[in-house]
């Protein structure tokens, strides 16, 4: 409770930033999806703005409610961020019908209470622009993301994602590393490349093409995740095989057999990371660390500043 107090205190001022609008699907360069809970939708429409308020930026928006939601923290959002598309945590769209008729565990996943399953197949499967980024909401961009715009406004094919900054010579465990190892083995179609530079995949951020989404490797995942040995799924090698990640995992998987390979954010993209990067993804445990406090409170007092002064 004193961690939530000291969070919305950081956001205080968030209520006088200026309405930043999203595009129409058809006039934008990509399309923004974010699953948000009661919890973190004020840090959500802050990592909204802070991407919409670079003028660069031409994205629609999609926003996936967790079910925790009421009619009045919609509205507040729509007036924040007009423009945007909500969907229900459970969609009944012909596309992810027909989608998960073929795919029993992915179906079996998005029925379940594991929310986090809408952030997998949400943006792939009911995109509504050509190229999706997926952000999670206790994420904020301090500087303007040149390499996401350019991968937008330059139509480039490769897929971005983030990844944490570990040394993994020694922070991945063997357990983890065979893993993966029987994964690409058993995953690689013929003619193809498992490519994947980073143990430490996450997706709090993530920026692709839906068509290079292949979602039987997700299906296939989460057969071999049911007969995996015991070893793989608890300590620390569930961060990447245990019961609260499937959705990340389903993404690294996906992710290492795209063509062309896909491409790490780089150093000025973080996880809890130092101030001064172009963008945080924050994590519970750093977000209520005073160093990302007050990124928040700069953010949300350069918005302000901005309005003060009639700027755009």
């Amino acid at each position: 409770m004193w961690d939530e107090a000291r969070i919305r205190s950081a956001l205080k001022g968030l209520e006088q930033t200026p309405p930043r609008p999203v595009r129409r699907p058809e006039e934008a360069a990509a399309e923004v999806h974010m699953l948000l809970c009661r919890r973190d939708l004020e840090l959500g429409v802050l990592a909204l703005k802070s991407l919409l308020r670079f003028p660069e930026v031409r994205v629609a928006a999609t926003l996936t409610e967790d079910g925790s939601l009421r009619a009045t923290d919609r509205a507040w959002v729509d007036r924040h961020v007009p423009g945007c598309r909500w969907l229900p945590r459970r969609s009944d769209d012909p596309r992810m019908t027909e989608a998960l008729a073929r795919r029993p565990r992915l179906a079996a996943l998005y029925a379940s209470t594991y929310h986090p399953s809408c952030k997998l197949l949400h943006p792939a499967l009911l995109a509504r622009c050509p190229r999706v980024l997926v952000m999670d909401p206790d994420t904020a961009f301090s500087k303007r993301p040149d390499q996401i715009i350019t991968w937008a406004e330059q139509r480039e094919d490769a897929a971005w994602f983030l990844h944490d900054h570990q040394d993994e010579s020694y922070a991945v465990p063997a357990e983890t590393r065979e893993a993966f190892a029987e994964l690409a083995q058993r995953l690689t179609p013929p003619g193809r490349t498992w490519s994947m530079p980073y143990y430490f995949f996450n997706s709090g951020l993530l920026a692709y093409r839906p068509e290079h989404c292949d979602f039987d490797l997700a299906e296939q995942y989460l057969i071999w995740k049911e007969s995996a040995p015991e070893r793989f799924k608890v300590g620390k090698p569930g961060l990447w095989f245990g019961d609260w990640t499937p959705e990340q995992t389903c993404y690294q998987v996906m992710y290492a057999l795209m063509d062309p390979p896909a491409r790490p954010l780089g150093e000025s993209y973080r996880l809890g990371g130092p101030p001064g990067c172009t963008f945080n993804h924050f994590l519970q445990l750093a977000l209520v660390q005073e160093r990302s406090l007050q990124l928040l409170r700069g953010l949300v007092a350069e918005m302000r500043g901005r309005a003060r002064n009639g700027q755009s």
